[in-house]
């Protein structure tokens, strides 16, 4: 479920202050609509009372999805001069959630720190991108004789990079997964995403594995 609250703020065109509903937790796993806004902007833009100017009001968010392992704090661009601070309060609020959630947060996934609704934008935006390339790459693999290793998704996701790796052998190795990814850029080269993984390989780097749901 995802919760709405109400928070102050003034246009950009100094109007008196008013308050206004945004949204302040959602859950993308479980709302299309609100991971829509989320994209196209719209998440959390009001309208001022006085001149009808659209903003978004200082607020903060939490963002989960299951689905992608993510857990997101989101504080206005302004509070970026002073990241270590938010830094330690998301940490306090996440320990505070899963005490008090539990289960229902993202299964092992640390939270990511980010300023501005634009910057988890683009990360949702990375993720639907690469998720399109994954979706091709995993209809190739059976015919491939591959199987892929599914990587741990926040750590895909701070890498730039796709869900799983393809590997030419049931274990993972760095022979297995060098070969994995050159079978599959050999059979559609417009898999682009995937030639990263090769380079973090080729720099002896292993990466973590999906936690079991």
């Amino acid at each position: 479920m995802s919760f709405l609250g109400r928070v102050p703020g003034s246009c950009p065109n100094g109007c008196e202050a008013g308050e206004y509903e945004v949204w302040s937790f959602v859950r993308g796993d479980k709302d299309d609509n609100l991971r829509l806004a989320l994209l196209t902007g719209e998440l959390n833009l009001v309208i001022c009372d006085n001149c009808r100017q659209p903003f978004f009001p200082d607020s903060c968010l939490v963002y989960v999805d299951k689905r992608a392992a993510m857990t997101a704090f989101v504080f206005p661009e302004s509070y970026r001069v002073e990241e270590a601070k938010w830094r330690s309060k998301m940490a306090e609020d996440f320990k505070a959630m899963k005490e008090t959630l539990g289960s229902d947060m993202t299964l092992g996934a640390e939270p990511e720190l980010y300023f501005g609704y634009e910057a988890l934008r683009q990360a949702l935006q990375g993720d639907d991108d690469r998720e399109d390339e994954a979706a091709v790459g995993e209809w190739l693999l059976k015919g491939l004789k591959l199987v892929p290793f599914y990587v741990d998704p926040a750590y895909a996701r701070s890498k730039g990079l796709p869900r799983y790796v393809p590997l030419a052998g049931p274990k993972w190795s760095a022979e297995a997964a060098r070969a994995g990814v050159d079978a599959l850029l050999k059979a559609n080269d417009r898999l682009v995403s995937f030639e990263g993984w090769r380079k973090l390989i080729d720099a002896g780097e292993k990466p973590p594995a999906r936690k079991s749901p």
